[in-house]
């Protein structure tokens, strides 16, 4: 059921209506009963993953209670049941196909089994967001829950489990339990944050889809470094307006409900940096193998006598276990988004930058200090965002194509002649028709360096302060926009991160 389906609309309208009407102990049960259906609509089939899910980390969180021993072994079940059950329907096909690939290099003629397996949609992000809440009670950082159905509220919530945010467990948890009076400014401040991403939606990210999908199944007809510059700054946009479209979606339907969702967008496209990037980009998977993998590797036992044995020499003693914790990190998250090389290249290309910050910086500090006036200067800031969203511009070459020989075809047509060839055919994508939509990427980039520059100024508090004919006119025409110029419907339905 995708967000922008009538039968998603239907079925909210209905959970929220419900939901405020009946009594305030009650309402839990209900959000569980709409998670359940919810998860269930796509494929009954798909319960069963998260039944499983929620079960395995049920048993883990409570029963960490007594030795160390213990501590640790129910830690081991949980991370065992719940990364392999997604080993096994993510990335077992993968994993014998390079195995074969591997015997065959070596000469051996024996073969495993082709295996596909269906994927359950927002496995990646419920198995992650149930791990980390069982890490966190090992950490003794949260009580372990009780009650076994509200900890399957907890893994299932509705707006959040198929693409996220990834929910911490000691600020979603709170909230869902929590009995609330009725908020009517957070409700309208709920729909206008539906409608914003529903606008991303369908005005921006599928429109821009629409014209250069072709261009990723033919990439040889589309030469020139003009051309491919120009669909990979669209894409850019596209993926932006999708993926945070749906975000604004999950999280004014949460607020709806008097929930409040982690953030996962804070203006990615005005970082400095590839780390500045990842901080405002899908911020809660970034924070999720920060917390959960990064610390841990610098800290656990293999790096730490790494450290030991380094100690004479300070600066390698502090950078290498860094790095060697980094390229783990980054190619975990390649790996993350999907069971092929090409994804294991797009996280180590972004790992590559950021790993090659930790080693420049102390050449870094040393310039910093000695062009304060230059580093502090608007020039120098808007260099770092060229630079930085240039980098993020072309890692799209390797992540959307999800395979690298196609990759390779697009470097090798990108910058094979840097030249203005190819500009017939952008020319033919970006036909007249498809002018209009520069008019709300550039609106919604306005109102997202609204949010940057004004953090507590947002477009939608000074709606509220306008007159009920302002408002209303605004909402209006907004809707006849989305009705009449948005492309929404068959093809249309699902995001990008649908598929991770």
């Amino acid at each position: 059921m995708a967000f922008t389906t009538l039968q998603f609309i239907g079925f909210f309208a209905a959970v929220f209506f419900a939901y405020w009407a009946m009594p305030p102990r009650f309402r839990w049960g209900w959000l569980l009963a709409a998670s359940w259906f919810f998860y269930a609509w796509a494929s009954p089939y798909y319960l069963i993953f998260l039944g499983v899910t929620t079960a395995c980390t049920y048993v883990a969180a409570n029963g960490m209670k007594g030795s160390e021993r213990r501590r640790r072994w129910m830690t081991g079940f949980a991370v065992v049941t719940t990364v392999g059950m997604l080993v096994a329907f993510k990335y077992l096909e993968f994993l014998f196909a390079n195995v074969n690939w591997l015997m065959g290099a070596v000469g051996v003629h024996a073969s495993l089994p082709a295996v596909k397996l269906l994927l359950p949609i927002g496995l990646s992000f419920y198995v992650f967001q149930s791990l980390g809440y069982c890490i966190d009670v090992r950490r003794e950082m949260v009580p372990a829950e009780r009650n076994f159905f509200r900890h399957a509220l907890f893994v299932s919530y509705f707006p959040q489990i198929l693409q996220g945010p990834i929910g911490d467990y000691g600020r979603l948890a709170p909230q869902l339990f929590k009995e609330r009076p009725f908020d009517y400014e957070q409700a309208v401040c709920g729909i206008q944050r539906v409608a914003w991403g529903f606008f991303k939606k369908v005005m921006v990210a599928n429109i821009i889809a629409d014209r250069i999908n072709p261009a990723w199944s033919a990439a040889g007809d589309y030469p020139g470094f003009i051309c491919w510059s120009a669909i990979l700054v669209l894409y850019a946009i596209q993926l932006y307006a999708d993926f945070s479209g749906y975000m604004d979606i999950a999280c004014g339907c949460s607020q709806m409900l008097g929930i409040r969702l982690d953030e996962n967008f804070q203006c990615p496209y005005f970082a400095k940096s590839i780390s500045d990037f990842w901080r405002r980009w899908h911020i809660t998977l970034g924070a999720w193998f920060k917390n959960y993998v990064f610390y841990p590797l610098l800290r656990g036992g293999l790096l730490t006598k790494l450290r030991k044995r380094l100690k004479g020499r300070r600066k390698l003693a502090n950078t290498v276990p860094t790095v060697l914790a980094l390229f783990v990190v980054w190619f975990l998250i390649g790996l993350w988004h999907g069971a092929d090389w090409s994804y294991v290249a797009y996280g180590l290309f972004h790992g590559s930058f950021i790993i090659l910050a930790v080693v420049l910086a102390p050449i870094n500090d040393r310039f910093r200090t000695r062009c304060p006036a230059l580093v502090g200067s608007r020039c120098y800031a808007a260099f770092q965002m060229v630079r930085t969203f240039a980098i993020v511009t072309i890692g799209y070459a390797i992540f959307k194509p999800a395979n690298l020989a196609t990759t390779g075809e697009i470097l090798r047509q990108m910058f094979g002649a840097l030249d203005g060839g190819g500009i017939y055919q952008i020319q033919y994508t970006l036909h007249h028709s498809f002018i209009k939509v520069f008019g709300w990427i550039a609106l919604m980039f306005a109102v997202d360096a609204v949010h940057y520059t004004k953090p507590n100024g947002t477009i939608r508090a000074w709606l509220r302060r306008r007159p009920a004919f302002v408002r209303w006119s605004v909402y209006v025409a907004g809707l006849w926009l989305m009705i009449f110029y948005g492309e929404y419907g068959s093809g249309f339905e699902q995001f990008e991160y649908f598929k991770f």
